[in-house]
């Protein structure tokens, strides 16, 4: 049997994505729109870049049927698949384009990835393949390998308490069990503190994620009134050469823990989160927080995301290009998303919750004791 004829089961976060949107189909789709000023004459050449870029991931190629397991495929046209819908169109000496995709073909730096092949295609440039599909099979065999199953018993000991909270009280305790319907969003700006905390994370060695899952966690324990919290984190992975041009949901949902009983200042604190995010890295292999029935808890854990800058990309697009207004992301991954947003002049904390659960009024005390958290950190500096 070849490649392109087996099947295989989806990766741990794309098959979370499929078994929410059966319900929930809409929750996890995206979409970006875009004009290309005086691109008329450009726009044979535009859409063949649009397609070039497309039809170098396989899984945008791939089809999924309706027991979750993923095979290689051709689609009659690569703009429209069964998972992502890209639509370009003429309007005077204007080119229009209009694109939508679903979560669960791939993370955010999967995003990025098919831009940059846009680019590098509109430009003539060859483009780096993209072995998705022997990632998938690489990864399939390693469940069974020691190292494997040493990553679930170590993170089923370490976080396997239901009694520590993985988020703050909700306010509406009979929905938990649903996703987020009524959607909320709660920006706090931080750039007043943007260069102490860029400089805490440097001279520490320590990544802006595990500063503000620490401080986010010391939260969530003073918020609930205990004395441990945990949540989750999102890794990028990626960490072999040949996985870097991969689209696809490589990413980790690493969670992370903390005790305000055993902190002693704030040496002590980064120390523990370093150790966290290191010990939580090298045990990332299992995705316990995906896997029953550790996902019924961890999939409304507090989420903590370092957001990636699309600046730089902005800077290298070949041609003048206006992103115009669409559809924002609505729901929060979780009851609460934490997103980092650091740009080279700006720093800002998003709180993307569902209002369905928590009060305004809830989000902004939270918001309060995360900045407190922040700022007593950084008084180390």
């Amino acid at each position: 049997m070849t490649q392109r004829q087996s099947k295989y089961p989806l990766l741990p976060y794309s098959q979370l994505v499929y078994d929410s949107t059966r319900w929930m189909p809409r929750v996890y789709w995206f979409e970006m729109k875009w004009r290309w000023p005086n691109g008329a004459s450009q726009e044979e050449r535009l859409r063949q870049a649009v397609r070039s870029a497309i039809d170098n991931h396989p899984i945008l190629r791939s089809r999924i049927d309706r027991h979750g397991m993923q095979r290689d495929s051709q689609l009659d046209d690569v703009l429209h698949g069964q998972y992502h819908d890209v639509r370009m169109w003429k309007s005077g000496n204007d080119v229009y384009g209009d694109a939508k995709w679903s979560r669960l073909l791939g993370d955010a730096r999967s995003e990025q990835i098919v831009f940059e092949d846009f680019f590098r295609a509109y430009r003539g440039e060859s483009l780096e393949p993209d072995d998705y599909w022997g990632y998938v099979v690489r990864y399939e065999q390693h469940k069974s390998e020691p190292h494997y199953v040493a990553c679930r018993e170590w993170l089923e000991h370490e976080f396997s308490d239901e009694n520590v909270p993985v988020r703050p009280t909700i306010d509406r305790r009979w929905l938990t069990t649903i996703l987020p319907m009524k959607p909320g969003l709660f920006v706090v700006d931080y750039s007043d503190l943007q260069l102490q905390i860029q400089s805490l994370a440097k001279n520490y060695y320590i990544p802006l994620d595990g500063i503000f899952a620490s401080c986010v966690a010391l939260a969530i324990a003073e918020y609930c009134g205990t004395d441990e919290a945990a949540l989750t984190w999102a890794y990028e992975g990626r960490e072999q050469p040949e996985e870097q041009r991969i689209v696809g949901s490589l990413h980790r949902d690493i969670p992370f823990h903390i005790r305000r009983s055993k902190i002693e200042n704030q040496e002590s604190v980064i120390r523990e989160a370093r150790n966290q995010i290191r010990s939580g890295i090298a045990h990332s292999d299992y995705p316990f927080t995906l896997t029953s029935p550790y996902s019924k808890r961890w999939n409304y854990a507090v989420n903590v995301l370092h957001m990636l800058n699309n600046e730089e990309i902005e800077k290298s697009i070949p041609f003048p290009v206006e992103i115009l207004p669409a559809s924002p992301q609505k729901y929060a991954y979780a009851l609460l998303d934490v997103e980092i947003h650091e740009k080279a002049e700006s720093f800002q904390l998003v709180y993307r919750y569902s209002a369905t659960h928590y009060k305004p009024e809830s989000i902004r005390r939270f918001a309060a004791l995360v900045r407190k958290y922040i700022e007593w950190l950084i008084e180390s500096e």
